[in-house]
């Protein structure tokens, strides 16, 4: 597809190429045709296309040597001394060509002015065409820089979530073997499953809503294992799920944090996790109790919640919103995404 990419813009290139060449040789066609008869014999074709062919050849050096090797790196007066030199080679080798090889042609002596305007004008217009494609080389090298940067920070912050995951869950585990539970071998295979999302799904830069659903659902079941009836989740799914794709992993920190923060509050602490789909947008709300006022909180969370508020801004850009609040012991997390090409 790159490739692809690069041979069209190449071809249109060239195609603007010998528009631009046809536009400055067939004007004297067309006069020479219109012309009364007898008048402007001067106008013939092999004059026109030797002269076209000096003025491409200028046009080329120029863009191509004298103005990016010599203007660039030895300075503006050597580069005017080669343009010069350039020129009255250019005019001596046609006047050559003019009276060696096809004498009798002309009636009169040429003048250089005539074409030391036309000379002017290939060499301006080749200066502006060599600026004008360094700048778009310079913008699509900058362009390509900033993407390589934002695919790194974006891998960074990225593998910043597996630890934090991981670290949560090893507490689970952890309070499952101290209480020797039957539920530490089903919380196991349900860690695996887990793990196995994150190594080979994980890395991809998009996956269906459907498989972090998925995500979502294992790892409130493993949840469920260790809390059991202590806490009352509820998680809801509405609207149409299977063409909606999102980045791997971008859910789960808002999830996590409800239950880091929702647990040992109240009696029985409630978690609402709710998702609704509408052709390319999603809305995700998560809402918690939260611990009293007075209670230690996790430092970590500050850092999980910034993470995913840096990621959501380098993937989406305008095309999301996130209202985080807390308010009558309720932690309320409401995030809108619109699905992006």
């Amino acid at each position: 597809m790159n490739n692809y990419k690069i041979s069209r813009l190449g071809l249109q290139l060239i195609l603007v190429h010998v528009i631009f060449w046809i536009m400055l040789v067939l004007p004297p066609f067309l006069f020479r045709y219109n012309a009364p008869p007898n008048r402007f014999t001067e106008y013939s074709l092999y004059r026109i296309l030797i002269s076209n062919a000096f003025l491409a050849l200028l046009f080329y050096l120029n863009a191509f040597y004298f103005f990016p090797s010599i203007f660039k790196k030895r300075g503006l007066w050597i580069y005017l001394l080669v343009l010069i030199a350039a020129v009255a080679g250019m005019w001596f080798l046609s006047q050559y060509i003019d009276t060696e090889l096809f004498p009798g042609k002309r009636k009169w002596n040429r003048s250089i002015f005539p074409n030391l305007i036309s000379y002017i004008f290939i060499l301006g217009t080749s200066c502006s065409y060599r600026i004008i494609t360094d700048h778009l080389k310079l913008q699509k090298t900058n362009k390509e820089r900033e993407t390589e940067n934002l695919k790194t920070e974006l891998s960074f912050l990225r593998s910043q979530v597996s630890p934090h995951f991981m670290f949560n869950v090893l507490n689970n585990l952890v309070s499952l073997a101290r209480k020797k539970s039957d539920k530490m071998e089903p919380a196991l295979l349900q860690l695996s499953s887990l793990l196995r999302y994150m190594l080979y799904e994980g890395n991809h830069d998009r996956i269906s809503l459907n498989q972090e659903i998925n995500y979502l659902q294992g790892y409130i079941d493993l949840q469920k294992l260790r809390f059991g009836d202590d806490i009352d989740i509820d998680f809801t799914v509405e609207g149409n799920t299977n063409d909606f794709k999102l980045e791997p992993m971008l859910l789960i920190p808002f999830v996590e944090n409800a239950f880091k923060h929702g647990m040992g509050t109240l009696l029985q602490p409630k978690i609402k996790i709710a998702m609704v789909v509408q052709n390319k947008n999603l809305n995700f709300k998560v809402e918690n109790d939260v611990a009293p006022i007075g209670e230690s909180k996790d430092a970590s969370s500050g850092i999980g919640l910034n993470n995913i508020k840096r990621r959501l801004a380098l993937l989406y850009g305008k095309l999301y919103s996130l209202e985080v609040k807390e308010e009558n012991q309720k932690y309320k997390v409401d995030l809108n995404l619109e699905m992006h090409d």
